[in-house]
């Protein structure tokens, strides 16, 4: 299974700086991962009569992962590890597979894990005709 994943940082409390140094250091932290690539999601042109960058585009990365559902798993497991690490930030990632969205927040282990394991489990969500639920962790 290889797989492309869309991770975009979360920060409402934080400025254009802060959510930079932010994305870098998550950034930093899945290049230690066994993943193929992790690469910034391409800023579009501003809209007219904008100023600065688009936030959500510098808040994106693109992931891809080669293997199986052990190394997403792994993927997810250290984007939760970086958040349980910056407990006062009121950060959260949302992770994106096709059309299958999952937000990590400070929510309990628990939680988390039981969340994860749902959006992890092969064909969650296939076959169906409504919009595929967006868990919060």
């Amino acid at each position: 299974m290889d797989a492309v994943v869309k991770v975009e940082l979360v920060d409402p409390g934080s400025d254009t700086e802060a959510l930079d140094v932010l994305m870098r250091d998550l950034r930093q932290e899945l290049v230690q991962l066994d993943v193929e690539s992790v690469s910034t999601v391409p800023a579009g042109p501003a809209p007219a009569g904008s100023k600065g960058l688009d936030m959500a585009a510098a808040a994106a990365l693109i992931v891809q992962v080669q293997g199986s559902v052990s190394a997403l798993n792994l993927l997810v497991s250290a984007v939760r590890a970086w958040l349980q690490r910056g407990k006062d930030s009121g950060a959260s990632v949302k992770l994106t597979i096709g059309e299958r969205t999952l937000e990590l927040s400070h929510a309990t282990t628990e939680q988390q894990e039981r969340l994860v394991q749902e959006f992890l489990r092969p064909g969650a969500g296939a076959g169906s005709s409504e919009s595929p639920p967006q868990h919060d962790a």
